[in-house]
């Protein structure tokens, strides 16, 4: 059976962690080795998971780095390539898995020869107890990596190959002044850019649960909430925020480093590449569309 390190991040998470856990180690197919690493909680969990599992290697970041990104990153960056695993996923504390989340993520890489593993997610709305599905498997576009994710990070499955590179990068990585530096896009990114391969699966092994204290979670609810601050966020710069720093890891003589250079260049620059490049700067054409309208209203 494959061998597979499973990187845990928590954060004040009480409420969930068990059942997450639980659904992690009912896990069919794969050997687990699950790493814990909390960000400074001030509730229980710490407790909770020390008690209920033994067996999970548990640590504690003092202090906290501030962000579930950071987290993921650093737990990866402590990855000891001298233990035996092939895999390595990441986990939130408070989704559930389905049973064959990991094998089949597994499997479908080894299918594709993919280094990294993403899949579609089913949204759990806790308000309601509803579930619908995220779509993330439009295809892959040449140039999407710039402007967006694979998908969210609890889906990824990556080699130990991909793990250790990806560890070696982060040495170069700055992201203290980054403001919403994101884990899923940066290892997408990442990816991508160094021409690895991606699979995203169009099945989902994930109830990803939304609930009133997720950090990114309410965004993926369709409502005017969500619509007003995505727009804020783009009217503010969120898309040149992310390039320029994106754009320091990219080779100079390549064109999406060329594309990311007139990107931020100003209003006219920056549409014509919208426009040029239209098709290949993101995967789902809806969200394409909105990213035109709103990129076109921002002066």
């Amino acid at each position: 059976m494959k061998t597979v390190k499973v990187l845990l991040a928590s954060y004040n998470g009480e409420k969930y962690i068990e059942e997450q856990i639980d659904t992690i180690l009912k896990q069919q197919g794969v050997v687990l080795d699950i790493i814990l690493s909390d960000d400074k909680s001030t509730d229980k969990t710490l407790e909770i998971v020390k008690e209920k599992y033994p067996q999970i290697k548990v640590s504690q970041n003092s202090p906290g780095t501030g962000s579930a990104a950071k987290n993921f990153l650093k737990m990866v960056s402590g990855l000891d390539f001298n233990e035996n695993f092939e895999y390595v996923s990441f986990a939130d504390q408070d989704d559930i898995w389905m049973p064959e989340k990991i094998i089949k993520a597994i499997e479908l890489a080894q299918k594709n020869n993919a280094e990294l593993y993403c899949s579609n997610l089913t949204k759990w709305d806790t308000s309601n107890n509803s579930f619908t599905e995220l779509k993330k498997d439009f295809p892959q576009k040449k140039f999407d990596f710039l402007f967006e994710g694979g998908s969210a990070g609890c889906t990824y499955v990556f080699t130990r190959n991909f793990a250790e590179d990806l560890k070696n990068f982060l040495k170069t990585l700055d992201s203290t002044n980054w403001k919403g530096f994101s884990h899923d896009w940066l290892v997408y990114f990442f990816a991508r850019s160094k021409n690895y391969k991606v699979v995203i699966d169009n099945n989902s092994y994930i109830h990803y649960r939304l609930h009133q204290e997720n950090v990114h979670g309410h965004l993926n609810k369709l409502s005017w909430r969500t619509i007003r601050e995505k727009s804020s966020e783009v009217f503010n710069g969120y898309y040149q925020n992310h390039i320029k720093n994106y754009i320091q890891y990219l080779d100079k003589n390549s064109e999406a480093y060329l594309i990311c250079q007139q990107f931020l260049k100003g209003y006219i620059s920056r549409n014509k590449v919208i426009l040029k490049y239209n098709t290949q700067l993101m995967r789902d054409k809806k969200k394409f569309l909105i990213f035109v309208i709103l990129n076109l209203l921002k002066f």
